[in-house]
């Protein structure tokens, strides 16, 4: 999160001190002057005990904004909702859009989140509680229930004034697209403000919409849903249910928090940190969520330690051959992450279909090939010049090829496959790939060379 203003860093300090010292009056003054942004942004360097009472000296309007920017850090946002009583909670969420309300309940305890559900108006309470139900991540759980809706039976002249009656009667602040129903409620078709503004008033709607709208069930994940507003170029995205009557909107603030979430997830299960927050606090969650993916790599050694053990004998007779082994599993671990790397991003953006798997995966072998040739004859000049053996150079050169080609098919490879199975691609990645080579590179390795040198 980035300051607006270039004397932010000394808003923070006054901040600081003024809450140190209990400045009230003269804090409240100051929070005036500042913009949301950067009162959230000050979060992240202040103690909670300051963080709340911080948000006690904000305006409505301006607290409702300093929530939303802080969604960007559920765990420093959770940490604070956890301390606001039930009253505080319940007035704030009350004026929230509904979609934000619900990640703010899901985060308390059941006991809290009730008090604080009877704390609001019956209206909101069955909204909020209607969003609860959907699965956080599916599109039904990102939604806001109040979407600008019209039937289209109606005349752009009645259209117009059932718009501004719905609009301020339900304070939408931004929309940019009116959908349009049946008598049923069904989801028939869209029209842009613009052409509602333009068209003739006795027009009716059914004349002027357009038909062939793009909606999602309420049950899609939310990474599909932000795939297909970026394929469409998509303002906001119509939900449905499962009768295709509209239930909701999605709009590009979610689309947007959608993709970053995204993102910080696969790097986080590439690097295996899993869905770890770069401000989680809580040692014990972040070792659980780690020590999987170590206990795999440890695992992976130990594998590679017995494979090893096997060859003690010839290894004391030749050692030479133990100084490339590095080379080998490094060379391979690193033609393993890119192949896959471009694999698991092409699939997040479907850019890359399950379906390709023979395509891609000849791509990345003929890549390859073309870089493990170069880097083999490298490797090969290089052991020949450090042991003197030539043939020390032709075994190691060769198996490093085998090697490369190998950690070029298992990274496309298995990303693809592991989408077939409906599995996330991006545990394919980190750890895993990288373990995997390492044994297979260090078999292969040491196969050939002993093979090879016992010959001669």
């Amino acid at each position: 999160m980035e300051y607006n203003s270039k004397g932010s860093a000394n808003y923070l300090k006054l901040i600081k001190r003024l809450a140190n010292d209990h400045k009230t009056e003269a804090l409240r003054g100051l929070l005036k002057d500042l913009d949301s942004i950067e009162i959230a942004g000050s979060f992240l360097q202040l103690k909670l005990k300051h963080q709340l009472t911080i948000l006690g000296l904000l305006e409505k309007s301006k607290l409702l904004e300093v929530m939303r920017h802080m969604k960007e850090h559920e765990p420093l946002l959770e940490e604070i909702v956890k301390k606001l009583n039930y009253k505080k909670l319940g007035d704030i969420i009350e004026d929230m859009d509904k979609d934000d309300a619900v990640d703010v309940i899901s985060m308390l305890t059941d006991e809290k989140a009730h008090r604080v559900l009877e704390e609001l108006p019956k209206e909101d309470r069955d909204k909020i509680t209607h969003l609860l139900q959907y699965d956080k991540e599916s599109a039904g759980g990102i939604m806001d229930p109040v979407v600008v809706y019209i039937k289209k039976g109606l005349s752009v002249e009645q259209a117009t004034n059932k718009i501004k009656a719905f609009v301020q009667a339900h304070e939408v602040e931004e929309f940019y697209v009116i959908y349009i129903v049946d008598e049923y409620g069904h989801l028939v078709g869209n029209i842009s403000l613009t052409q509602l503004f333009l068209a003739d008033k006795t027009t009716l709607i059914r004349e002027i919409m357009d038909p062939d709208v793009i909606a999602v069930n309420v049950d899609v994940d939310q990474e599909k849903v932000a795939r297909l507003a970026r394929e469409y170029d998509l303002v906001t995205v119509p939900v449905i249910d499962k009768h295709l009557k509209l239930v909701g909107r999605i709009t590009s603030d979610d689309i947007m928090d959608v993709l970053e979430d995204e993102h910080q997830e696969d790097l986080g299960q590439i690097a295996g940190t899993g869905h770890e927050d770069v401000l989680e606090t809580s040692v014990f969650k972040a070792s659980k969520l780690r020590l999987p993916w170590l206990l795999l790599g440890l695992v992976g050694g130990a594998l590679a330690a017995y494979v090893m053990s096997g060859y003690e004998s010839a290894i004391s007779e030749l050692p030479q051959v133990a100084y490339f082994i590095p080379v080998i599993v490094a060379l391979g671990g690193n033609i393993a992450i890119q192949s896959s790397s471009l694999v698991v991003r092409g699939l997040a953006t479907g850019e890359i279909r399950t379906v390709d798997l023979f395509k891609r995966t000849w791509k990345e072998i003929r890549v390859s090939m073309l870089n493990g040739v170069i880097c083999a004859i490298l490797l090969g000049l290089l052991a020949w010049w450090i042991t003197g053996l030539y043939i020390m150079g032709i075994t190691s050169g060769g198996a490093l090829l085998i090697v490369v080609l190998l950690a070029a098919l298992v990274g496309t490879a298995v990303p693809i496959l592991l989408v077939r199975m409906q599995l996330d691609p991006a545990i394919a990645t980190g750890p895993f790939i990288t373990t995997t080579n390492d044994i297979l590179g260090i078999i292969i390795y040491l196969a050939i060379t002993f093979s090879v040198l016992s010959a001669f």
